[in-house]
């Protein structure tokens, strides 16, 4: 159905990258085709297209959203479009999330090679800069070498082409948007490589003030995959993560259960630990999304052994 005048142009503020405009196109598109409203795409560069910085070294938390949310604020953008999992835990003021669409497949690939990770060559370069990629790519071939790698989609798939690193380690959702996955590459089951929390899955947010918008941007939020982002978003704040803890969750939402696997490395003492714990969310109106926070934080607490000492 459409909402209000659609001849209006609405603004969405997006990353600049080839990936982030992709993302930001399935949106704008699913948009006008739910309620007739067209938007224009305002690329903006944000601090983590610095490739050169450390992922550490940002002045703020939210190297890849924080300029994003700048625009909305001030009124330059209508809405905005994030990646989910580099979305900081911390909201802020002006910059309401208003809708979480079905997320694609959330895995990670072993890209730029028809080998699979057990078949690679003892001492094999794998491109990845982050810490839970290595920490489980460790866990499962110890002789790897890690190389650090940034830059967009294309730029690392390069490096495995000209000969810098043997693969690099990428988000499948990444690779399908850009049309660019590759069927002979490997594809990670969670018990190999779990997913970093709410990859996979778009963040849409928008501004206090235009209910008409917020309302129309509301009908491309998905409620299971808004419950299991939540879930694995929870365990993030949880144990205090930065842009440095090596940690992974995914949780699936199936009947009325929602299950959460979570793993934690190397952070606040903890050198590894790994949960899963199912919970039964009744059908009870403003009460699911209070339910998968607290599943999140449960979760959260056992990772860091403190739930023994809680009861």
């Amino acid at each position: 159905m459409a909402h209000g005048d659609t001849s209006r142009l609405i603004r969405l503020g997006t990353r600049s990258s080839p990936l982030a405009m992709a993302q930001s196109g399935h949106v704008a598109r699913d948009l006008e085709t739910a309620t007739g409203l067209t938007s224009e795409l305002i690329p903006i560069r944000v601090e983590g297209d610095d490739h050169t910085m450390a992922m550490d070294g940002a002045s703020r938390p939210g190297i890849f959203a924080s300029a994003l949310r700048d625009a909305l604020v001030s009124g330059e953008v209508d809405y905005i479009v994030h990646s989910y999992k580099d979305l900081p835990s911390t909201p802020m003021n002006g910059a309401d999330l208003v809708a979480v669409p079905p997320r694609v497949n959330p895995r990670d690939v072993l890209a730029g090679t028809s080998l699979t990770l057990d078949e690679l060559a003892k001492g094999a370069k794998i491109g990845t800069s982050s810490p839970r990629r290595a920490s489980a790519l460790k866990r499962l071939r110890n002789d790897l070498e890690i190389v650090p790698i940034r830059g967009n989609v294309d730029t690392r798939l390069r490096k495995v082409a000209t000969g810098e690193v043997d693969a690099v380690i990428m988000a499948y959702a990444g690779l399908e948007r850009l049309g660019v996955l590759d069927e002979s590459w490997q594809v990670f089951d969670p018990d190999q490589m779990l997913p970093a929390p709410a990859q996979g899955a778009l963040a849409i947010e928008c501004g206090m003030g235009d209910q008409e918008l917020r309302s129309a941007l509301a009908t491309l939020d998905h409620g299971p995959t808004l419950l299991e982002t939540i879930a694995e978003r929870m365990v993030l704040c949880g144990v205090e993560a930065t842009c440095t803890t090596a940690i992974g969750a995914l949780a699936t939402w199936e009947g009325r259960t929602l299950t959460l696997t979570a793993e934690l490395s190397d952070h606040l003492y903890v050198g590894y630990a790994r949960v899963t714990q199912a919970l039964e969310i009744p059908d009870v109106p403003g009460d699911s999304e209070m339910l998968a926070a607290s599943l999140g934080n449960h979760v959260a607490r056992q990772l860091l052994g403190q739930e023994e000492g809680k009861k």
